[in-house]
């Protein structure tokens, strides 16, 4: 599945990593769980993901999402490859697709200690992107009611080099 093989996907620990053409995966900060490719009439299913450190693998079932520019200024859209995710409405915690993005499937994007705090910037005041983990589900909240989420990222890593070289000989001058 995804998230396998020469893939790596890294906790984001800072918002200013995300940018447009990323891809991304958004799972429940404390549970072994992401995002899945199940969108239910109201909201978005869970999937199991294997966590190891701050690098996430996970199967087919999770939703990779396609980072595109937001229609609001420093937003971020989330393309699922048939949609946008958005928060769609102010009555109901709902989290859906639809076809054309808009300001409530735009996104701002803050990240503290690996938690993401993701807030849709439409008129729809149920507009924050959590996991629920009684109902085992993502949706969207008017408050920081359930549990948070996080956002890794495909060679979102360090990537540490090590440069080795050999001198047989160093002269210097004078």
């Amino acid at each position: 599945g995804r998230g396998g093989g020469e893939e790596t996907w890294t906790l984001v620990t800072n918002a200013s990593n995300l940018k447009v053409g990323d891809e991304i995966v958004i799972a429940a900060s404390n549970s072994d769980y992401a995002l899945s490719t199940t969108q239910n009439n109201n909201n978005r299913g869970q999937a199991a993901v294997t966590k190891n450190g701050e690098t996430i693998t996970f199967g087919n079932d999770v939703q990779v999402l396609t980072l595109e520019a937001g229609t609001v200024d420093n937003t971020l859209a989330f393309n699922t490859g048939a949609g946008y995710l958005y928060a769609a409405s102010s009555s109901s915690n709902h989290l859906k697709t639809q076809t054309t993005n808009n300001d409530n499937g735009s996104w701002n994007i803050s990240i503290a200690d690996g938690v993401a705090t993701v807030v849709a910037q439409g008129t729809n005041t149920r507009n924050t992107m959590q996991y629920n983990a009684n109902d085992k589900l993502f949706a969207c909240y008017a408050s920081a009611s359930q549990q948070a989420i996080a956002i890794y990222k495909e060679g979102g890593g360090t990537t540490t080099y090590t440069i080795t070289s050999t001198l047989s000989h160093v002269t210097a001058d004078g």
